[in-house]
Formats: structure tokens, sequence, C-alpha cells
């Protein structure tokens, strides 16, 4: 009998030592794969080494080998080097103590070095001026850098304009968000890696946080947001200041293009509009708020969140019965889900897991508000939801414009960031048919607070 049992552990333990060997050798091919992708940040990063970075072998950036201050810095564009003698030289000694001399120098020599590339990516993945195309030509004239410089001085104007007290204290923060919010549109970057999961504002998120900003600060969570939701509607905050910037930057780009004999009449038109548009408050007021209590949160920590995606996923841009559809995507990065939607998929899972205090009382309104509401709050949790969806409500209610500036449809639905899904924004756009409703709506309006 003895022999027997070891008979078949040795029998056993050489597949179970090939098992370890596959399974080490597994996690060695996504660690390199990472190592990779880091490396090929810190290469766009430091071509050749930036002023006062020192590169590491997984691609962090260490001010260790610091440029002493006051030493004259060499830049290839004669536009970086007149902005740094204005902008970050005086300030240089401020930004060194609070730990932005070295991010601000990384991302100079970044924009230096791969800048020229156009303010816009490809026309069928841009998601900023997608809709015009004749914008979409003009803004290719402008580039990366310029673009980058300009949102810079833009938000520095700003700060001189509002008397900031000791504005110098700010000039890191500024110029870290300004210099990075777009690095993300540098072909090539990161391999392609996270663009399967967001467009352009989350790769320049990655980077920021992955390899350019690589200490602690509190005000690091200010920049990293602010870059990562600048296409969104955000009224207040940091977030609002780099909008702004972002579109005084494009009026101003549109002016120097007409100079130039360019016609910038169509992208004015466009950032107009945008201001209008956001000038409308979308915080809920208080009327909005005294409408019903708060809804109360019931246990989702059970949720499998990809699974809850991947059931959600097939739905966007689906339209049913020629016009009706549940859920959509628009080239500012965000899906927009029906309620109905959110909660349906939940009370599906919970019957397929067995979850039954899900089920009681799931046919209610109250029920379902709950499920929609605890969904929200666990998906802003993880910063997947638009911080101008307001505590308290699972959603707002928006209106689809078409290219004729009409509403052809109000309703209320929860925004998520494309991230949250597999398949890439681009993919999801191309599933709108020519013909299709969706296929209409050009613009998605907030309505919190209006009537109509």
């Amino acid at each position: 009998m003895m022999s027997g049992y070891l008979e078949v552990m040795l029998y056993l333990f050489p597949v179970f030592v090939f098992g370890i060997f596959i399974f080490l050798l597994i996690n060695e091919n996504r660690w390199q794969k990472k190592i990779k992708v880091f490396d090929k940040i810190t290469n766009l990063t430091s071509p050749g080494g930036a002023p006062g970075v020192e590169k590491t072998s997984i691609g962090n950036t260490h001010s260790s080998t610091p440029t002493p201050l006051g030493q004259a810095v060499s830049w290839r564009h004669p536009r970086i080097q007149k902005f740094y003698q204005k902008h970050v030289l005086p300030c240089e000694k401020i930004l060194s103590v609070s730990g932005y001399l070295s991010p601000v120098n990384s991302l100079l020599s970044l924009l230096d070095t791969h800048g020229d590339c156009p303010s816009v990516i490809q026309r069928e993945q841009d998601h900023e001026y997608q809709a015009v195309a004749n914008v979409y030509d003009l803004l290719a004239k402008i580039t990366l850098l310029d673009h980058s410089l300009n949102v810079a001085e833009q938000m520095i104007s700003s700060v001189a304009r509002a008397k900031t007290r000791d504005p110098e204290m700010l000039m890191g923060k500024i110029l870290v968000t300004a210099l990075g919010h777009d690095i993300g549109k540098i072909p090539g970057l990161m391999d392609g890696q996270p663009a399967r999961k967001g467009d352009h504002p989350y790769i320049s998120y990655l980077v920021l946080k992955n390899v350019i900003l690589t200490d602690v600060s509190p005000q690091h969570e200010e920049i990293l947001t602010a870059v990562k939701s600048h296409h969104f509607q955000v009224q207040e905050g940091f977030t609002h200041e780099l909008r702004k910037a972002d579109q005084a930057a494009r009026e101003m780009e549109a002016e120097m293009l007409s100079m130039k004999g360019e016609s910038g009449s169509e992208l004015m038109r466009i950032i107009q509009e945008k201001q209008l548009s956001e000038s409308e408050s979308i915080t809920p007021d208080k009327k909005e708020k005294a409408k019903g209590k708060i809804p109360d949160l019931v246990d989702l920590s059970w949720l499998d969140l990809d699974e809850f995606f991947r059931r959600i996923e097939p739905e966007i841009n689906r339209v049913e019965a020629g016009a009706y559809f549940r859920a959509f995507s628009m080239n500012n990065g965000l899906v927009y889900l029906m309620l109905s939607l959110v909660s349906e998929t939940v009370i599906h899972l919970a019957k397929q897991t067995n979850h039954l205090e899900i089920l009681v009382d799931a046919d209610s309104k109250e029920k379902k508000r709950s499920i929609e509401y605890s969904v929200k709050t666990i998906l802003a949790e993880k910063g997947l939801i638009p911080s101008f969806i307001g505590k308290g409500f699972s959603g707002a209610r928006f209106a689809l414009i078409n290219a004729d500036g009409r509403k052809k449809k109000v309703g209320i639905y929860m925004p998520v960031e494309v991230r949250a899904f597999s398949k890439s924004l681009y993919k999801l756009e191309n599933k709108k048919n020519n013909f299709s409703v969706i296929k209409e709506i050009v613009e998605v309006r907030p309505l919190v607070g209006q009537k109509k």
C-alpha cells in the first residue's frame, strides 16, 4: 500500500514541477512585456537623457543627477528655449524644491524630440474634432509641441489675471498638467497597449502616473484627474482650469491660422458652441435634490465588474426596431448607459450567482434605483464615472443633439469611461451604422437643472 502511494507521488512530482515551470515562464513573459512597455515610454521621455533625468532599467525617472540650478539648458526647438527662459528658469529653485523640475524637464524633452507630430491624431481615431473634416485638417497644422506650450501659457496667464497669491507655488502643477495633457497623441507611445481601453487622455494619464510623476504628492492626484478628464464637461476645480486653457489655446490657434490665410472660422464656431453649452450649470441644484431622497446602497461586493461590462458591451451602439437603443458611445471617450440596462444586468447576474437578496422586490422602482446608484458608486470609486455626475445621483439627463443643433432625444444615462470595456473607442464607434439613429448624434449635452 505504501509503495503504491510512493509510486503515485513519484509520478505526480514531475507533473507538479513542470506546472510550476510553465507558471513561472508565463509570469516572466508578462513581466518582460511590462518592462518593454515602460522602456518604450522612457526612450520617448528621455531620448539621449532628458536634462536632469537619469534613466533606470524599468523606465522610471529619478532626479538623482539634476541639472545645476541656473545652468543653461539647450533645446532643439527655439520656442522651447524661449519658453524655458521665460517661465521655467525664473522658478527653477521653487520647482526643484517642490520636486517638479525633473518632470517639467522630462516633458519638455519629450516634446522637443517627438512634439513635431500634429496636435490631433489620425482622423479616424481622434475624439476632439472628428465630426468636421476641415477642422481636423486645420488642427493638423498645429504641432503637439506648439499646442502644449500654448495651453501652458494660457494657464499661466489665467493665474496672473486672477492675481493669485504666490503664483510661483502653482507653476509646477500648471506646467506638468499643461505640458503633459496631450502627450498620449505621440505616435507609437506605449506600443498601443492602453489604447485598447481608452483614448489619448488616458494614455497621457498613464505616462504621467507611471513614469513622469514618480514621487508622492497630494497635487499629483489633481494633475492626473485633470489630464484624464479634460474632455469631460467638468465645471469646477483644476480640471475645469485645464479645459478653459485648452479651449483658449485652440481659439488662439484658429486666429493664428487665419492670419496665415487659413480659414479658422469653423474651428472658432465649434469652440464658441462648446463654451456656450458648457456655460449652463450641470451641478444639481436644490430643487433637483429635493425631488427625492438619495437611493439606498445595496451590497454588490459579489459583483464581477468584468462580467458586468462583458454583458453590457454587446448593447453599445446596437439599435432595435429602427430607433431604440440602450447604450451608445461618443467620441469624447464616454459610453452612455440607460439606467434600466444597468439594473437589469445586475439582476440577471444575481439570478445566475444565487444572490437572492438582490432579487427581493427587484421589480420595484425603488430597488432598481438602489441597484443603479450602488453600481454608480462602485464605478465612481474606481474613477470610471466623470466627476460632473454629482453625489447622490446615478446619472443625469442628457440631450442628444444632431448636426443641425436640434435635440433628437432626451434621456437619463449613466456615463462611463470607455476604458471600462474591452473594446477600444475606435472599434465601438465603427459599430455605428451609417443609417443608424445613433450615427446622427454629434453631441451629448447635460440638462441637469433645466425643465426641457
